[in-house]
C-alpha cells in the first residue's frame, strides 16, 4: 500500500441452495465509518465462485485507487490468486487480478475465521442475509 492510496474494507458473505441451484451474498463496503451494504442473488454458481464474484464487483465499483481489504469467510484459493495454475475459478481469478490492476489498486484478503472478530464478523454478514429473505 502506498502512503497516499486510501483504504476501504469489503466484507463478504455467501449463502448457497445446492438443490436451488441459487445463492445469496452481501457485500458490505466501509469507508470513512460509513457502510454501504448490497445483496445479490447468484443462480447456478458454488460458494466460492460466488465470493470472487463479488470481490470483482466490489473492485468494478470502485472510481479511484484504494488499497482494499477483503474479509470473507473462507481461505477459497487465494494462493491461486497469484499463479499461473489452472484452477476451477481461473476466469474470475483473471478478472479480479486485471480490475486490482486496472484501477490501480492494492488488496489483502484475510480469511474470517483466522483473526480475531473474524466471526463475529461473518455471523453478523449472515444475519444481514438472513434478514433480507
Amino acid at each position: 500500500m502506498t502512503e497516499s492510496m486510501r483504504e476501504i474494507i469489503v466484507s463478504i458473505r455467501t449463502s448457497y441452495d445446492f438443490k436451488a441451484d441459487q445463492g445469496r451474498a452481501v457485500r458490505v463496503v466501509e469507508f470513512h465509518g460509513r457502510r454501504t451494504t448490497t445483496i445479490d442473488t447468484i443462480k447456478q454458481s458454488t460458494p466460492k465462485r460466488m465470493i470472487l464474484l463479488e470481490m470483482v464487483r466490489a473492485v468494478n465499483s470502485f472510481k479511484e485507487p484504494f488499497h482494499i481489504i477483503f474479509n470473507v469467510e473462507c481461505n477459497f484459493g487465494f494462493k491461486y490468486l497469484n499463479d499461473e495454475r489452472k484452477w476451477e475459478n481461473r476466469d474470475l481469478g483473471d478478472t479480479f487480478n486485471e480490475a486490482i490492476k486496472q484501477g490501480g489498486h492494492t488488496f489483502e484478503l484475510r480469511d474470517s475465521s483466522f483473526y480475531e472478530g473474524g466471526k463475529d464478523l461473518q455471523k453478523w454478514l449472515l444475519n444481514i442475509l438472513k434478514k433480507a429473505d
